[in-house]
C-alpha cells in the first residue's frame, strides 16, 4: 500500500493555482482514464457554497450548480449529458452504468435511486460520486477495461460497501481482483473523524481489525481511520497490496480548498470525485 497524493506538494499548488479539481496520481499512469476531485474552486456558487459546489440538493440555485457541472466538463472534455451522478445515502447499492443513465442526476432525472457506487465497463460515461468528507474509493482494472466509483462513508464502510463494489466487478465481469487497482481520493483523516464511543464500537464488533485502527484522546472521544480499516477489508479479499493507494489529505483540515461537512458544521457544499475511460 502506498499513500499517494503527498500532502505538502498537492495543498500548495491546489492554493497557488486554484484548481478546481485534483488529479489522483496513481491512476495517472493510465493515459485511457479521465478521472480526479473536485475542489471549492472554480465555480459561481456563493457564500457557504463557494464557488464549485455539485450537489443540487443544497439551498443552491440549481442554475448555479448546472452551471458548475458545464464549467468542470469543459475543463475535463466531456459534456454533461455524458455524466451520471449516484444518489447517495449512505447505504452498499451499486449501480452497473450504461448509455441508458447518461446525463442522469446532472441534467435530467434519474431511473435509480439509493446507490453509493457506480461501475461501468462502457467509455466515454463520467462516473460522479458525492462528498463532503467520506472516502472516495477508484476502482480501475486494466485487463478488462472496467471502472467504479464508490461512496465510502462511515455507515457505508460498516456496511463495507468497498468489498461489495469489488465482488460486483467480479461477478458482472468476471474481474480478477489481483489486477484490479484501487485509489483514494481526499477525505476526512483519524485527526479529525471523532466518534463517541458507541459508533467506535459497532466498529469494534464489525471487523476484528477496527482495534488497531481507533484510538481514543484525552477528551474521550474516538478517533477513525476509515481509510486503513477499507485496505485491510479490500487486501483480504483480493486487491494486491502494491495496486492500493491512499491519499494523505484531510479534508476537514483544509475545508477552505474542499467542502467539509465537519468543518462547516454541515453548512456547505459538496464536491465530486470522477472517472471516466476515453472512448
Amino acid at each position: 500500500m502506498l499513500d499517494a497524493l503527498p500532502y505538502d506538494q498537492v495543498i500548495l499548488d491546489i492554493k497557488r493555482k486554484g484548481e478546481s479539481y485534483i488529479n489522483i496520481p496513481p491512476l495517472s499512469v493510465f493515459p485511457e482514464l479521465v478521472h480526479g476531485f473536485t475542489t471549492r474552486f472554480g465555480g459561481v456558487s456563493k457564500n457557504e457554497y463557494a464557488t464549485l459546489n455539485l450537489n443540487y440538493n443544497k439551498n443552491d440555485d440549481p442554475a448555479n450548480v448546472r452551471n458548475n457541472f458545464e464549467i468542470l466538463g469543459k475543463k475535463l472534455g466531456v459534456e454533461p449529458d455524458n455524466m451520471v451522478l449516484s444518489h447517495q445515502v449512505h447505504g452498499k447499492d451499486i449501480l452497473y452504468v450504461t448509455k441508458s443513465h447518461a446525463g442522469m442526476g446532472v441534467i435530467r432525472e434519474r431511473s435509480y435511486s439509493n446507490i453509493d457506487a457506480l461501475v461501468t465497463d462502457e467509455p466515454d460515461l463520467l462516473l460522479i460520486t458525492h462528498y463532503a468528507d467520506c472516502v472516495p474509493l477508484y476502482f480501475y482494472d486494466p485487463v478488462k477495461q472496467v471502472i467504479a466509483l464508490a461512496h465510502s462513508g462511515w455507515k457505508g464502510t460498516l456496511l463495507n460497501i468497498g468489498v461489495e463494489t469489488l465482488k460486483k466487478l467480479e461477478s458482472l465481469f468476471g474481474c480478477n481482483p489481483s489486477d484490479i487497482h484501487v485509489a483514494f481520493g481526499p477525505h476526512i483523516q483519524p485527526c479529525c473523524f471523532e466518534v463517541d464511543y458507541d459508533v467506535a464500537e459497532i466498529f469494534h464488533k464489525t471487523f476484528t481489525c477496527a482495534k488497531s485502527f481507533t484510538f481514543m484522546k484525552e477528551n474521550n472521544k474516538w478517533h477513525i481511520d476509515l481509510k486503513r480499516i477499507i485496505m485491510y477489508n479490500l487486501l483480504k479479499n483480493g486487491i494486491l497490496e502494491i495496486n492500493v493507494y491512499g491519499c494523505q489529505i484531510c479534508t476537514k483540515c483544509n475545508k477552505d480548498i474542499f467542502f467539509s461537512h465537519r468543518g462547516s458544521n454541515g453548512i456547505t457544499g459538496t464536491g465530486a470525485a470522477f472517472l471516466m475511460i476515453r472512448g
